[in-house]
């Protein structure tokens, strides 16, 4: 899973009562992650991508 400076991160709840958390990605370490993410409810914290993780391209964001 692939993500660039500025790319927004998803991660869906992993049960019906726990919401996603949508963030932006401030640093990448590897070609795969981990991710320097900022969460506006969390501050920031490295997100190492799994199968319940999306990642939307800066370019495709609406401005």
């Amino acid at each position: 899973m692939r993500g660039n400076v500025g790319d927004l991160i998803t991660q869906h709840g992993r049960r019906v009562d726990q919401a996603d958390r949508i963030g932006t990605i401030v640093e990448v370490r590897g070609e795969d992650g981990p991710f320097l993410v900022h969460f506006e409810s969390r501050g920031r914290c490295w997100v190492f991508p799994g199968p319940d993780t999306e990642i939307t391209a800066a370019k495709d964001l609406p401005t």
